[in-house]
């Protein structure tokens, strides 16, 4: 009878701890994706949202963060018949939150950075630094909260393409700013560049690279060089991994990345 009440303890105290722990370090999923303008780059004119809208109900990512976004752009119109707001239409077609955050103006619309969050808190848009010129880029910024009520700070960008000079200044513009933020906080996008570059190694050992540590270093676009160049970065003393992956589906010129973090040290 004793043995038997102490399993009972013992196994009511496990649950207990499980439910506490699942409560105060939940995991959660982030995807980050490259949607080449919202067409389909094997079939010109051809739009992909519906496939990717597919692919995020399946997914059920807790935030999405999506390059390469048009917004009510005469290019837009050419593959869909009307102006659009992209990422509102996505929102709609997934029930998540939208926000757009745009970079710059381009085809009588915007282009910049698109968002899906399950629960939204407040949105902001960082201006980056372009000191050699070229595009003008810009971050996402997102305060998202849990099911469990715990509040964190989500980044999405997509860097210069053009010159190494603007991709380390608005790396230090992003870090800078997560690093100033009261909860904790992870950012992702395409960055345009590779692990071997000197963009890569400018980023503190503070912020812990995904792929790195899931030691996947899978391509993320679509090219004979085979780079991986989009990422999740999570403050490796607020989160860890859980679970890694680039995601073969042909809606784009890259691929898209899912990775699942645990919240850690809330």
């Amino acid at each position: 009878m004793k043995k038997t009440s102490l399993l009972l303890i013992t196994f009511l105290l496990f649950l207990s701890w499980s439910v506490f722990a699942q409560e105060n370090n939940p995991e959660f999923k982030v995807l980050t994706y490259n949607i080449y303008h919202g067409e389909k780059p094997a079939e010109p004119g051809v739009p992909n949202i519906d496939e990717i809208a597919n692919l995020i109900i399946s997914l059920q990512p807790e935030v999405v963060a999506l390059q390469e976004m048009d917004s009510m752009t005469t290019r837009l119109a050419g593959i869909y018949g009307e102006k659009i707001n992209w990422v509102a239409e996505l929102g709609k077609k997934t029930g998540y939150k939208s926000y757009f955050a745009k970079a710059m103006d381009y085809a009588e619309g915007g282009y910049g950075e698109g968002v899906l969050v399950k629960k939204a808190l407040d949105y902001s848009t960082q201006a980056l630094p372009t000191p050699a010129g070229g595009e003008p880029r810009a971050a996402a910024w997102v305060k998202i909260e849990l099911d469990n009520r715990q509040e964190l700070y989500f980044g999405a960008t997509h860097l210069c393409h053009q010159f190494p000079e603007n991709r380390l200044a608005q790396i230090a513009a992003i870090t800078q700013y997560a690093d100033s933020l009261p909860k904790p906080a992870f950012w992702v996008g395409d960055l345009n560049f590779d692990p071997n570059s000197e963009e890569y190694k400018s980023i503190s050992t503070k912020w812990s690279d995904a792929g790195l540590v899931a030691n996947d270093d899978s391509p993320t676009y679509d090219s004979e060089d085979g780079k991986r160049i989009d990422y999740v970065w999570y403050d490796l003393e607020r989160f860890e991994l859980v679970d890694y992956k680039v995601i073969d589906v042909p809606f784009s010129d890259h691929y898209p990345v899912l990775v699942t973090l645990r919240l850690i040290n809330p």
